[in-house]
């Protein structure tokens, strides 16, 4: 088995994904939410890459580029959490003795995405600064020229995938891995599937995967803003201790929160 058509090829694939996200990420704005989902997929896309390519790099390299990549990453996740619970409780249409909680929640959401952007820019120029873009271009390059007119070998290519996709089943079956680990897989696995695709391999992927991400994301999705509305709350009425000393005007603030919240787990909130 030959190597190198395949590698060749996730050279070229790779190297769209470095610039897919470099383009999207220079041009998010901290309250777009589809921006930020598109720079996410390209996120992820290219974690991806990084994984079924990987013996096209050298090995100490990957490991740096990822390690600052799922700094993007999260800093993604954060963000696009944020902003889909800004734009859930935008669209409530509360009681009125809740309205003032629901606008108050609404600006603290809001606020806090522009904290999530500025640690985004700052993952994202830590990115920059290591040269990393610009690395696995250079490297990907050479790939491209060596061996890009190389045919596919179907059976390294196979190899490769099957040995991806056990790692990362292995992974989801380990004892109680978190939400977030649990979509982390699942998407690596439809990622791969996806990368792989034009290639015409039987990959036998699990036809179940698709639905099975949706599900664990829409409830890790309700956990998170469960999380952050009870953070949000808890700083705001610490604020207005500190400030009134006292927290006799903040019940209506309160009840806003609390409407909010108990929705939260009732509703099913689109991605």
């Amino acid at each position: 088995m030959r190597r190198e058509g395949f590698l060749a090829y996730g050279a070229r694939q790779t190297t769209e994904c470095v610039c897919a996200l470099h383009a999207r990420l220079s041009t998010l704005a901290p309250d777009d939410l589809r921006a930020v989902e598109d720079a996410l997929a390209a996120a992820h896309r290219l974690q991806t890459c990084l994984t079924l390519f990987a013996k096209g790099y050298p090995s100490p390299r990957v490991s740096l580029w990822k390690r600052r990549l799922r700094r993007i990453v999260r800093a993604l996740n954060a963000l696009r959490d944020c902003l889909r619970l800004a734009e859930w409780v935008a669209a409530q249409q509360p009681p009125p003795e809740c309205v003032a909680g629901v606008r108050r929640a609404l600006l603290r959401l809001h606020q806090r995405a522009e904290t999530l952007h500025h640690t985004l820019r700052q993952a994202q120029q830590r990115w920059r600064d290591d040269h990393i873009p610009n690395e696995i271009t250079g490297l990907s390059r050479r790939w491209i020229q060596l061996f890009g007119d190389e045919a596919v070998d179907a059976d390294y290519a196979l190899q490769v995938w099957r040995r991806v996709r056990r790692e990362q089943l292995a992974a989801l079956e380990s004892p109680a891995p978190s939400l977030t680990v649990q979509c982390g897989r699942v998407r690596a696995l439809l990622e791969a599937c996806d990368l792989l695709a034009p290639l015409g391999l039987p990959l036998e992927c699990p036809d179940d995967l698709q639905a099975r991400y949706d599900a664990l994301d829409a409830q890790r999705f309700r956990e998170e803003a469960h999380r952050l509305l009870r953070e949000l709350f808890q700083g705001e009425r610490e604020r207005a201790l500190q400030y009134a000393g006292n927290l006799r005007g903040f019940g209506r603030i309160q009840k806003g929160w609390e409407w909010l919240m108990e929705h939260i787990g009732l509703d099913i909130i689109p991605s």
